[in-house]
């Protein structure tokens, strides 16, 4: 891969024809300019000067742009789309094509491009993909990554060695002996969920399981669930005690029959939920939910809302009463 990128003349993923078809009639000279940054390849189309488009060979920092970005199909190559807004105009727009799990190629609208929407860019990004070796890039349902499954919708900076898909496990019957099943092994506490989440917000909520956590991912990345229930964890009325006052909103609930606290970050992007299968927020252990909203795959926004939808805060409701019936009903 080293060796097919340093062979590899930059200038020719920047397709003219691409060019021709979106020049508008601008009669104006264009040129591309080869270039090494730092160690790696670039070409850039200039205009009078001034950049239109690039494209360049990108460091494994750049790794965490397959987690932000849409999966998009360029003629059968994966790559990932990113495309700018700022204050509610388009601003830009970025296309990763990755040629191993941590190099990758990216196109991007320079400044002085009269578009900046990801249209305009899709044209070269499709164009110059074509033109790479076919053993540098993955096909559009390709894994690129070290993560696996579910593990490659986990909103983290993980590389993925601490995540799994998970798998199926039997959910004990009784509180005490399920908190302590899920304490040592988190893929009781996705069974312990699995049913609810899937009811509750769709098949497109996949669990994973990580050391001492599970979540439940979706592609879009609009939204990442935290499910848990296990004896290691704090007891419920520690949260609602909150005594450096992290959150607001701080309320007692109950989910079919059990103690609960809910709570909010400052912001309204996390909800908290703690509940106790023993009837008493103050002893160890306990059930929860945690949802946080995350930024869009595809869509780099600012400013944004962070605050959770009353509509997923509902839903994060009736999860839990769910869970709680099923497999916490009161019985004393």
């Amino acid at each position: 891969m080293d060796a097919a990128l340093a062979a590899l003349d930059f200038c020719e993923l920047i397709d003219m024809a691409a060019y021709d078809r979106r020049k508008a009639g601008n009669t104006r000279p264009v040129e591309r300019k080869a270039e090494v940054k730092d160690g790696r390849k670039q070409c850039t189309l200039l205009r009078g000067g001034y950049d239109i488009v690039y494209v360049r060979d990108v460091d494994p920092g750049h790794t965490a742009l397959r987690n932000d970005g849409a999966v998009v199909d360029l003629g059968g190559v994966k790559a990932y789309q990113i495309e700018s807004h700022r204050e509610g105009g388009i601003s830009g727009c970025a296309i990763t094509v990755p040629v191993s799990f941590l190099r990758a190629v990216r196109f991007e609208i320079g400044s002085a491009s009269r578009g900046k929407d990801c249209g305009l860019l899709r044209d070269f990004a499709t164009a110059g993909a074509a033109k790479l070796p076919r053993d540098l890039v993955y096909p559009p349902d390709g894994q690129d990554s070290a993560r696996v499954g579910a593990c490659a919708n986990w909103v983290s900076n993980s590389k993925g060695e601490n995540c799994d898909p998970a798998v199926d496990a039997p959910v004990p019957t009784g509180a005490e002996r399920i908190l302590a099943a899920g304490a040592a092994d988190p893929n009781v506490e996705c069974a312990v969920f699995r049913d609810a989440v899937k009811k509750v917000y769709g098949p497109e909520f996949e669990p994973i399981a990580t050391p001492g956590s599970c979540y439940f991912v979706e592609p879009r990345h609009r939204l990442q669930i935290e499910a848990g229930a296990t004896a290691n964890g704090g007891a419920p009325g520690e949260w609602l005690a909150d005594p450096h006052r992290t959150f607001k909103d701080h309320r007692q609930v109950s989910f079919s029959g059990n103690p609960g606290v809910t709570l909010r970050d400052k912001d309204e992007s996390e909800l908290l939920i703690y509940v106790s299968p023993f009837g008493d927020l103050d002893s160890r252990g306990h059930v929860r939910l945690l949802l946080v909203t995350e930024r869009e795959r595809g869509v780099d926004e600012w400013p944004r809302s962070r605050a959770i939808p009353m509509v997923d805060v509902a839903k994060a409701h009736a999860v839990m009463e769910l869970v709680m019936v099923t497999h916490f009903r009161v019985t004393r």
